[in-house]
């Protein structure tokens, strides 16, 4: 798959642009705060319905203006107009070929792999950071997750709301049991998924990661259940099933006492350790970069396996943020596999070579100019 074009409107600092995109690599450089990261996200918002920056979706529309929008064609088996519309007043609009649908039924016409320097934050951030990232990676590409998925944030606040009323409210209490059932149900089904998923991304990236490092160190990354601490066994769906429910019991005082859940995939959390200790702990930050880069190429290869096809990989001005032989890995694996759409202060990372067969954009106070194109043959 790839993204053939790209609209916006009032996004941003973008009053108005459009850009044809080269199938296999786009190169688009300028000084920061000119709108480069702008476009990725706008490409980002196209696959998963929103932002990787913001919460408030009104800081999209461009200032002063009343609604914002971002159109773009993607091309898979049969080419697919995506749109998402953002207005001051009213709900944002999300559109397939024209016609308006849910998020749940948008996402999963274009997949993207995001890479920015906040992403070398992976290890040593929080879990909920790496939640969201395993999240977003699997809904799109499994639609089946995704429904169970906003089922199940939907059983958590509501029966958050039971927990804060509960306490001087005994028929509230009553209610409990089956909000209780709901959440097991939901959440074993979320948890299977994530522990199948996490085994098969740590089996690519620990091959990446070997030739990263010229085979001398092994990554794993490992599914920590929120009732597991360190450790990482896998369990079956019966066994999940008993366990959540000793958890709920276990809790159900402290979780009266709060007023929300403490029990569920929504504290769930990734492990990774390089030669069997703890990269978050042990591992320098340069062995931290290559197991993220790794994890990121795995998260390419996986949905590479699901799907068929490549998803689209953005990545916002990292490659300052690699030293050369990261740098060369990553361009070399990448090469003629997935459209990649890469932003940069500067083309010193890259070789000529490379850039004759890119298309490179000059962006400049959301201007954007093309500044040569390559080879036009679609990725593998």
């Amino acid at each position: 798959m790839w993204i053939k074009r790209l609209q916006l409107t009032n996004f941003r600092n973008y009053p108005t642009a459009e850009i044809g995109l080269h199938p296999v690599l786009n190169v688009f450089v300028g000084d920061n705060a000119q709108g480069k990261t702008n476009l990725l996200e706008a490409m980002y918002i196209l696959a998963v319905s929103k932002s990787y920056r913001t919460g408030r979706e009104l800081e999209l529309v461009r200032h002063s203006e009343a609604a914002a929008q971002v159109h773009g064609r993607v091309e898979r088996s049969a080419d697919v107009d995506l749109a998402v519309l953002i207005a001051r007043e009213g709900p944002k609009k999300l559109l397939v070929n024209g016609k308006a649908t849910t998020a749940n039924h948008f996402v999963g016409r274009l997949s993207v792999v995001l890479f920015t320097p906040d992403s070398l934050q992976l290890i040593k951030g929080s879990p909920s950071d790496r939640r969201r990232l395993l999240d977003i990676q699997i809904c799109q590409t499994d639609a089946v997750y995704r429904s169970n998925l906003l089922k199940y944030q939907r059983v958590v606040r509501q029966r958050n709301q039971v927990l804060k009323t509960a306490a001087g409210n005994r028929a509230a209490l009553k209610q409990l049991p089956v909000w209780d059932a709901q959440l097991v149900d939901l959440a074993c089904r979320i948890m299977r998924r994530r522990q199948e998923v996490v085994q098969r991304l740590s089996d690519f990236a620990a091959a990446i990661h070997s030739k990263l490092t010229g085979e001398k160190e092994n990554l794993r990354i490992f599914y920590r259940p929120f009732f597991q601490g360190s450790s990482s066994s896998a369990l079956s769906q019966s066994e999940y099933r008993a366990v959540i429910l000793e958890q709920l019991q276990k809790e159900r005082f402290l979780e009266l006492q709060r007023g929300h859940t403490l029990v569920g995939p929504h504290r769930d959390d990734l492990g990774f350790t390089i030669n069997g200790q703890d990269a978050r702990v042990y591992a320098s930050q340069g062995q931290q970069r290559t197991a993220v880069l790794a994890y990121k190429l795995a998260e390419m290869e996986l949905m590479r396996s699901e799907t068929e096809e490549y998803p689209v990989v953005l990545l916002d001005d990292v490659m300052s943020e690699l030293d050369h032989a990261r740098r060369r890995f990553l361009v070399e694996i990448l090469n003629k596999r997935a459209q990649t759409i890469i932003t940069t202060t500067h083309l010193g990372s890259f070789t000529p070579d490379i850039l004759s067969d890119a298309a490179v954009f000059k962006i400049e106070a959301g201007a954007i100019a093309e500044r040569g194109h390559g080879d036009v043959s679609a990725p593998r």
